[in-house]
């Protein structure tokens, strides 16, 4: 039987980005740095960018992102810069 796997440095959290998984302890969620390695960054050039993490904590993060792919395109397209347009133009639009 197939066991569950555990991440030590993965949480999800009702009260921290909306209940996306992100890094433990921190807001940095796990989709953002999924993104990064897809556009080509090495876990090393993402710890430059966020140097208070852990290669460990990075490849974790990678590890639950290529776990849980339909969820990590799923949180990217929910934060594009059009979605994020959109709302905003759609909660400064008068109600009818």
């Amino acid at each position: 039987m197939a066991q569950a796997l555990k991440y030590l440095y993965v949480e999800k959290h009702p009260n921290i980005c909306g209940g996306r998984a992100v890094i433990k302890g921190t807001r940095i969620p796990i989709w953002l740095i999924f993104r990064r390695y897809r556009s080509g960054q090495s876990p090393e050039e993402i710890q430059t960018a966020y140097p208070h993490l852990s290669l460990s904590q990075i490849h974790e993060a990678l590890a639950y992102a290529f776990d849980h792919l339909d969820e990590m395109h799923a949180d990217i397209e929910a934060n594009t810069e059009a979605r994020w347009r959109k709302r905003l133009n759609d909660s400064s639009s008068p109600s009818s």
